[in-house]
Order: C-alpha cells, then sequence, then structure tokens
C-alpha cells in the first residue's frame, strides 16, 4: 500500500482510500533532528555502527542524529551554545546511545510478543501529519521534499523507521496499562512535594579555586620529586591523556549513492570534481558547488578532523594518510564516493612519562593546593555569616580571575533528590529541610563542584486545605512516576538479557577534541 501512496501515477482514488499522508515524527528520526541523512551527520555520511543489539545494527547515522536531537534539546534549553566538552561532561553521548539500545530492545520485544503495526495505520499517522500538508491537506511535494533530503529519495526506509516509532509506543503501552495509583499514596506524595525549600548559597569551585592556587615552577619540583607513586599511578590511569592518535584536519566533496543508486555517476561526479581542483580551482568552492553534504558544504566541505575510529575504515583509511595540502585520489564509502583534501595534519604523539611528570605534578598539586584554599575560604565565610545574617547574602570575591558571590537555589523539594545547581548532596539537603526560614546551615558542605557555604531562604510545608484541588494533578503526576519505574524495571530486565556489543571506537571518537565541528 505504501509502495502505492510513494507512485506519482496514483489517481485521486487512492488519495481518497487513503486519506493522504502525514507523520507523527519518529522520536529518534524525524526531520527536526540536529544531524540529517541527507548531509551524512557527525561522520559525513560515511558507513560505520555505533552498536550490535542481538546481532541487530544500530547505524551510525541513527546515532548521530540521536545525539544530534539531544545537543539540540540542551541548547534550547540552555539559550546557548552547548561545546563538545560540555556535551560530554552531561554525557550526552552515552545518553544518545543508551537510548536507541534501549528502542532497539523495545522493538524486538514486540515482535517477539506477536505486536504489528498495519500498513493503514502507517498511512494515517503520514495523512495527519502537518509537515506534509498545505491547506490542511496532504501535499505530495513536501513528503517527497522530506524524503529527498532526508533519506535520499529512500521512502521505504522512513517508512520503515516509522512503523518502529509506531510499534515502539505500542510496546511500552502495553507494559504500563496494569499501573494503579492508591489515592492515599498520591496525598502522601503531594505532601511530601509540598515540602520544599530553598537555599542562599556560596560555592567556591574548584576550578578557580585551582587557578587561584596556582602552583610555582619550584613547588611543582619539589612535589614530582616527593610523590613518584601518586604520578606514575596517575600516568597509568589516563594514558590515553598521553596518547595522541594522528589526526587530519579533512575537506570532502560527496556524491551520494543511494541503494541500487548510479555508482558510476557518482564516481564520475567526484571525477570532475578532482579535474577542477587538479586545474587549480580552489577545493571549498567546487565543495560548496557539486558536493551532496548539505551540512558541510555551506562550509566548504569542512568535515573537521578525522582520526582513527570515527568515520568508515576506507574514508579514514584514505583521509589520515593525507598529507597537509594533499588531495586524494576518489574515495568509496558506503554514502557514495569522495574527494578528500588535508587543510592541517596533527602528528601522533606519545608524552612519556618522564615528560609527562611536571604536567602531573602541577595537576596533582593544583588540586591538593585548591581544596586547602577552599576549606579556609568556606570556613572564614561560615564564621563571618555566623556574627553577621547578611555575611553571606553580601559576599563578593574575586577567585582564580573570576567573581564569587552568593546565589539561590529556587524552591525544591526533597523528592528531587539533589540540590538545584549544587547535585546530590545528602548532608546539605537534610539540613536544609530540618532548618527554617533565615536560618544559616551549620557547616562547609563539599560538593562535586566544590564547597559551600548556605542558609535557607524560604521554608514552605504542605497545606491541607489545598488538597481537593491539587488531587488530580497529583494522582496523575503519580500515575506517571509509576509508569516510568515500571518502565525502568521492565527496560533493565530487557536489557540484562540481552546481547549488546558497543562499537568503543566509534563511539569514543564522538568525544570532545576527535575533530568534531
Amino acid at each position: 500500500m505504501l509502495d502505492a501512496l510513494r507512485s506519482h501515477k496514483r489517481g485521486i482514488i487512492g488519495w481518497v482510500i487513503f486519506g493522504g499522508i502525514a507523520v507523527i515524527f519518529a522520536i529518534n528520526f524525524g526531520p527536526g533532528s540536529l544531524s540529517r541523512r541527507s548531509g551524512g551527520g557527525v561522520s559525513g555520511g560515511t558507513a560505520q555502527y555505533a552498536a550490535r543489539v542481538n546481532d541487530e545494527v544500530i547505524d551510525a547515522s541513527d546515532y548521530e542524529r540521536q545525539l544530534g536531537r539531544l545537543l539540540e534539546m540542551y541548547r534550547a534549553q540552555a539559550g546557548a551554545q552547548l561545546t563538545w566538552e560540555i556535551a560530554a561532561q552531561l554525557g550526552l553521548p552515552s545518553q544518545a546511545l543508551d537510548q536507541l539500545v534501549e528502542r532497539k530492545l523495545v522493538v524486538q520485544e514486540a515482535h517477539r510478543r506477536g505486536l504489528a503495526v498495519t500498513d493503514e495505520e502507517v498511512a494515517k499517522l503520514l495523512l495527519d501529519n502537518p509537515a506534509f500538508q498545505k491547506d490542511g491537506q496532504f501535499d505530495r511535494g513536501e513528503y517527497d521534499d522530506f524524503i529527498q533530503r532526508n533519506y535520499g529519495s529512500n521512502a521505504t526506509h522512513y517508512e520503515d523507521r516509522l512503523r518502529e516509532d509506531q510499534l515502539y509506543r505500542h510496546m511500552l503501552a502495553s507494559v504500563i496499562q496494569t499501573v494503579k495509583v492508591p489515592e492515599t499514596e498520591a496525598r502522601q506524595t503531594w505532601e511530601t512535594s509540598s515540602d520544599r525549600v530553598a537555599l542562599r548559597y556560596v560555592l567556591f569551585t574548584r576550578t578557580a579555586l585551582e587557578a587561584e592556587a596556582k602552583p610555582t615552577d619550584a613547588e611543582v619540583a619539589a612535589f614530582v620529586a616527593k610523590e613518584g607513586a601518586r604520578i606514575q599511578a596517575f600516568y597509568d590511569e589516563n594514558k590515553i591523556r598521553f596518547e595522541q592518535k594522528r589526526k587530519v584536519k579533512v575537506r570532502h566533496v560527496l556524491a551520494r549513492v543511494g541503494e541500487g543508486g548510479d555508482d558510476a555517476g557518482a564516481r564520475k561526479k567526484i571525477e570532475e570534481a578532482a579535474a577542477r581542483v587538479k586545474k587549480g580551482e580552489d577545493f571549498g568552492a567546487v565543495a560548496a558547488a557539486l558536493s551532496e553534504d548539505e551540512n558541510t558544504k555551506t562550509r566548504g566541505g569542512d568535515l573537521g578532523y578525522v582520526a582513527e575510529g570515527l568515520f568508515d575504515e576506507d574514508f579514514a583509511r584514505a583521509a589520515l594518510a593525507l598529507e597537509k595540502g594533499q588531495v586524494s585520489e576518489p574515495v568509496r564509502s558506503a554514502s557514495g564516493w569522495h574527494l578528500l583534501r588535508a587543510d592541517d595534519v596533527v602528528p601522533a604523539k606519545v608524552t612519556t612519562l618522564d615528560e609527562a611528570r611536571p604536567i602531573i605534578g602541577r595537576e596533582l598539586l593544583a588540586r591538593e593546593k585548591g581544596a586547602k584554599l577552599g576549606a579556609e575560604k568556606a570556613g572564614a565565610l561560615l564564621a563571618a555569616a555566623r556574627k553577621s545574617p547578611k555575611a553571606l547574602a553580601e559576599f563578593k570575591a574575586k577567585l582564580g580571575g573570576k567573581d564569587v558571590a552568593a546565589e539561590e537555589t529556587g524552591p525544591f523539594d526533597a523528592a528531587a533528590g539533589v540540590v538545584p545547581r549544587l547535585g546530590p548532596v545528602a548532608d546539605l539537603m537534610n539540613d536544609a529541610f530540618a532548618g527554617t526560614a533565615g536560618a544559616l546551615l551549620p557547616k562547609v558542605y563539599d560538593t562535586a563542584a566544590g564547597p559551600v557555604v548556605a542558609q535557607v531562604v524560604t521554608r514552605e510545608r504542605p497545606d491541607p486545605a489545598t488538597w481537593p484541588k491539587e488531587r488530580e494533578v497529583a494522582l496523575d503526576r503519580l500515575r506517571r512516576q509509576k509508569e516510568m519505574q515500571v518502565l525502568r524495571t521492565w527496560m533493565k530486565a530487557l536489557r540484562d538479557g540481552a546481547d549488546v556489543q558497543v562499537n568503543e571506537q566509534y563511539v569514543a571518537a564522538i568525544a570532545p577534541g576527535a575533530g568534531r565541528r
């Protein structure tokens, strides 16, 4: 049926029968994602896999699309650019892969239980999607444009993804349908969530403390001479930091070859691009004119740095063989034919233990001095705040070249399990909820980011008179929480019984420093 819907020769009766076409965009594979199939995603369209789940592959392009979607979500929430370094610290690469692995497991379980999605159901999803409509009606051109941009004219691939997404939803719905919510439990949960506190705090960050307590060369030399065993252990535990593999900054021209596409025609296009470059035309201008990688052609084909494991093996091998300024022969990958040019080369280098000693020594000593300085400064502020209630609110200082001042968490409840902006600090949570408005908390608290001094700004407790108005919201909130608990438990059981093999080399290469643009 879907093939019939794709046919340009299909008559008006067909459209009446099936009602047109429109989609609830696939959870992980819609056009709202950052990385498009047309652009080849992070790896410029080269073939690679991210993981295998019970012998089924998660494509690199799907992984990159999902990672792009997470990045876009975080960027939208932050209202600013999110660097790859911060993305890695937030764990977004592993989150994206976990989501895809779990999605694959859910779909596999749905197949095992005999669940299915009919052609009619898929067609209705397509029909109802406003993204493919004009004036409230399905528009064939909008649909074809979407498929061309994102799936290289391979509508079957997209529709299969859509079918899989719907199957995923059906499976999850069947798991949570038995969840029940007792009203007594909902009220107890409501009372807990209505018990809230807001804090004012001063955080002395470890990074600022270490910058302020910068060791001198003489101090570092003395530390290195004394702490040889610690330095050796640090080097052994962090060898990847001291082993730099060869990287090549690459531009490319891509002539895409879809399933059953014109391989010879794509290669001819790349040979024509090579001839233009050989005659002296700027490579970036050629890429802008000819490349079918929409994500890079506006930047003159700039892919960033290519490292081993990040791209398709043939693509990476050709790129890493180039010297600065050199242009490759035509290179075939799973996406098509490429022409590559090396803009820069970072040679492989291993920093020996002897070379690393002063680097490691400075880092370890800065940690020690920073921790001592933090204890001193936080302790002094706590003492001052005990004498004057305004001392914490009015505190201002420079530390490591950065301003340090009081901040506020805003109201939060104990059920969250974390202090906003400070993380899971159990003793701080306990003391905060034991306090009253205006109370200075009794000690300096150690957090992942650094030592903290805090006081209670507001303290809210639940009012039983408001329960009738809050009842429905509380029941719905608890139902969703229980559904998530049931899904997490069920998902863990699925994963524990699955054979999941992650392509560690590929996924590791997605981290900062691997030439991501």
